[in-house]
């Protein structure tokens, strides 16, 4: 046994000094005024004979430079701690009892249970981390069971419920947890931003987005911050594989979702293809189909393809792969397949629509009309007319000039300061979106004052001889007679084209009303073709600028006629004036051009169904229309005849307005067939309209994938796996989708991503 004298451990036994000689001085550096012993022996002495109260202390072991071990006032600050003297160590009563429940068998801490604690220099430490366990929390309340003295039936049955509730409350809280990692992956998605960082490490200043928003909830979310704290070392969720899984459990959970909603219902297939930074040829799909809820036509991205090889029969196979496998439909459901114009694409014999069609003989084929329209523009404003040709390359020079240099753009901003005009950005030339050089050349009328001042500036100032031999040459093309012209003739013609343009590309446009845009176009054109007026406008408002300008208007040119139209040798045929020239050799041949590319391109193929949903809607379908119903939507026609008649017989003012002109007619008469139960009545005239609407107009939808696919797969980020590049770019040309989502169906295609089961118990 172990004593102390007045609170200096001394370390003597009863019967002899502990590993002391008798002679050791003692010194007090507590209380010096207190008369000590000289020695131990004269210690040992007082304390045998004298009137002292000796204190049991528990023995000390050298750690370091100072001795340590077990203290008293453990036993008050901890209830459920004990102390062996055999092994001098300390041990978890309650854990040291209830070891063998299962709850405890992979979690409990064997320095309390079996063989004891004996780190005294982190004892408080170590006492605490250990009653915030969950091995330490079963085992307590497993011996409070225990101790109720209940039976051995009713004991084994409670401890079943409670570590089922236990289990069931951890997993509840576990779930809590994730949904807040799965709202970070979507936001993270859907707004097309990197996950990862560079380096990771702890002394990172940037982890990576996911990492880094992690962090910043650990420090306003409780639930996060306790996780970290108290949860498993292993799981805290924030590793790349995480973030994969995690990633496609969401496209998985989407596709699923996407799959339930498509089945029983007619639907489009939309398809393009692209090249990505990678340099990996991807096809994007889009699903078109009529949704009821919404009540109008719907187009969703489904994926992209990547593509090894780009014949026919590849294509084909990747939208055969997506259709039945990923989204469990039959070629049978498709009423119409919608792409380019490539040969590969649209070919009658052996192109992705003639093996389509062998699936399903009744579908439609679509060319995109936005890309004919863009097609139309290249066959007709290009090289055949030289002065739109060369204008259109002075158009890219004066772009590539002036913002290619900072300088040289800060001298134009400084001249339109000083002749105070509203300076327009200057739009650089598309090679594939021809539609969208109108705006290039607005941007060129309206700054072609400030533009000419700033060049000969530039050409007055530089000191680099390609710089001013570039200037000198500008300023030539843009004071010509024919550029004037052209700017004049195309800002009119390209903007009513860009307007068309635009409008085919929207996602509810219906084929009948792409028509009619195609059809106004054409009267558009004609009329200018036709009507003096449009030209004497242009022409004026050239010579205008020209005088503006102090640009001389050439002389006509003169002609030979060809000797076999007459032979007269000498006899030689010239324009008048110089407004006839350029409106014959110019003005209307652009026109002319025009004309006949929107005649061959939009040669309307599926003529019959427009012609006979024109009827329909007008309430006065042909017999031939009926069959022609009958053979692609399956109608039954006896119904939709009656169906009909009841319609002309009804006088309600609805009614009688969408049987005359609209500019959206289907569309109004789906909307009044949805009031009530219209579309029950009218049903076979319903489901024609729907399935009309189904059919699209443009592959735009697969365009606008491509864009946010350059956001998605950049140079930093050019090798991730086409899994991962389907699913990031899912959610983030799918927004509105990402918005409502079933967090436990979530989680449940999280925990079957892999065998076995999750470190964290979801």
């Amino acid at each position: 046994m172990y004593y102390v004298y007045l609170g200096v451990d001394v370390n003597i036994e009863c019967k002899s000094v502990h590993n002391t000689p008798p002679d050791t001085p003692l010194i007090n550096p507590k209380d010096p005024s207190i008369e000590l012993p000289k020695n131990r022996l004269e210690l040992r002495n007082r304390i045998i004979n004298g009137p002292y109260q000796p204190q049991i202390i528990f023995p000390r072991t050298l750690m370091g430079l100072q001795y340590r071990g077990f203290l008293k006032q453990y036993y008050d600050v901890y209830k459920w701690i004990e102390y062996s003297p055999a092994k001098d160590a300390a041990f978890c009563f309650p854990c040291r009892i209830c070891r063998g429940n299962s709850l405890n068998s992979s979690q409990i801490d064997l320095a309390f249970s079996t063989k004891g604690f004996k780190n005294w220099k982190n004892a408080t430490k170590a006492f605490n981390n250990h009653q915030k366990t969950k091995a330490h929390n079963y085992s307590s309340e497993s011996m409070l069971k225990l101790i109720d003295g209940n039976s051995i039936d009713v004991t084994i049955d409670e401890s079943k419920k409670l570590q089922l509730s236990q289990r069931d409350s951890e997993r509840l809280k576990n779930r809590d947890f994730f949904q807040r990692l799965v709202d970070i992956t979507i936001l993270l998605a859907k707004t097309g931003k990197p996950f990862r960082g560079h380096i990771e490490n702890v002394n990172s200043f940037n982890k990576g987005m996911y990492k880094e928003v992690i962090e910043l909830l650990l420090k306003y979310d409780p639930i996060f911050k306790k996780h970290m704290e108290c949860g498993p070392r292993n799981a805290f969720y924030s590793s790349n594989r995480i973030q994969n899984d995690i990633i496609l459990a969401l496209y998985n959970y989407f596709q699923k979702k996407l799959s339930v909603t498509l089945q029983n219902k007619k639907i489009s297939v939309i398809a393009d293809e692209t090249s990505d930074i990678g340099h990996h040829e991807q096809m994007s799909i889009v699903i078109r189909y009529f949704d009821s809820n919404l009540n109008q036509p719907v187009e969703h991205f489904v994926c992209l393809q990547r593509l090894t090889s780009v014949n026919a029969q590849s294509i084909f196979d990747s939208l055969n792969d997506v259709l039945i496998n990923k989204l469990g439909l039959s070629w049978s459901s498709v009423i119409a397949v919608c792409f380019d114009g490539a040969a590969t694409m649209s070919g009658y014999n052996n192109g992705v629509q003639a093996k389509c069609k062998e699936q399903n003989n009744s579908l439609m084929y679509i060319h995109c009309y936005a890309h004919c329209l863009n097609l139309v523009l290249v066959d007709s404003i290009g090289r055949k007319n030289r002065v739109v040709f060369d204008f259109f390359g002075t158009i890219q020079l004066i772009f590539a000039f002036i913002e290619g240099s900072c300088v040289r753009h800060a001298v134009l901003e400084k001249v339109a300061r000083q002749i105070n005009i509203k300076l327009v950005t200057l739009k650089s030339i598309s090679t594939t979106r021809w539609a969208c050089r109108s705006e290039a050349i607005t941007a060129i009328a309206t700054n072609y004052s400030a533009l000419i001042i700033a060049i000969q500036e530039i050409y007055d100032s530089t000191k680099l001889s390609d710089v001013r031999a570039k200037a000198h040459g500008l300023i030539m093309q843009m004071q010509s007679f024919n550029f004037i012209f052209a700017l004049n003739m195309l800002d009119p013609i390209l903007s009513i084209i860009l307007k068309v343009s635009s409008s085919l590309q929207s996602k509810e446009l219906d084929l009948l009303t792409a028509v009619g845009l195609i059809k106004s176009l054409k009267h558009t054109i004609t009329r200018y073709r036709s009507e003096d007026g449009e030209y004497d406008k242009i022409y004026d408002k050239t010579i205008h600028m020209c005088d503006e300008n102090n640009i001389e208007v050439p002389k006509v040119k003169k002609r030979k006629v060809c000797s076999k139209v007459d032979d007269k040798q000498d006899n030689q045929y010239f324009e008048e004036t110089k407004k006839l020239e350029m409106k014959h050799s110019c003005y209307f041949f652009a026109l002319d051009e025009i004309m006949s590319g929107l005649n061959s391109r939009f040669h309307q193929e599926n003529l019959e169904l427009i012609e006979g949903i024109g009827n329909l809607v007008s309430l006065n379908p042909t017999e031939d229309n009926m069959k022609y119903f009958k053979i692609l939507f399956n109608t039954d026609v006896n119904e939709l005849k009656a169906e009909i008649k009841l319609l002309n017989n009804m006088t309600t003012e609805e009614v009688l307005t969408m049987k005359g002109t609209s500019t959206k007619i289907i569309h109004n008469w789906v909307h009044w067939l949805s009031e009530g139960d219209r579309s029950t009545i009218f049903n076979q005239f319903s489901i024609i309209l729907k399935l009309f609407l189904t059919v699209p107009v443009t592959s735009c939808s697969c365009e606008r994938s491509f864009s946010k696919l350059s956001i998605v797969k950049t140079k930093l980020r050019s090798t991730m796996n086409q899994e991962r590049l389907d699913a990031l770019l899912y959610m983030f040309v799918e927004q509105e989708v990402t918005n409502s989502i079933n967090y436990d169906e979530v989680i449940e295609e999280f925990k079957i991503l892999i065998t076995g089961e999750r470190r964290l118990i979801l």
